[in-house]
């Protein structure tokens, strides 16, 4: 079983739309699922802030993770869990 149950639904269901989802939007839906009080926002392509409530926002670098990405599904876990740690 994943361990990311709701990234391979988000996966399947792009795979239904003319437009497959960018890196920006999947990350961000994970963000948001893992932490639901979180506000994502997306200042320019392939970078993300994250609004924390009663904490600073924090930059959130695409490329970064999607290097790791291009390694393997398991470089690619830990770099979104790495994200997710450092969002707390």
């Amino acid at each position: 079983m994943t361990r990311w149950p709701g990234l391979v639904v988000l996966l399947a269901l792009s795979a239904c739309n003319d437009r497959p989802l960018s890196w920006d939007t999947l990350v961000t839906r994970k963000i948001t699922e893992q932490y639901p009080t979180y506000r994502v926002e997306q200042p320019a392509p392939g970078r993300l802030v994250v609004e924390r409530p009663g904490l600073s926002p924090v930059a959130v670098d695409m490329a970064d993770i999607a290097l790791r990405c291009q390694r393997g599904p398991r470089d690619c876990n830990t770099a979104t869990d790495q994200m997710l740690l450092d969002l707390r």
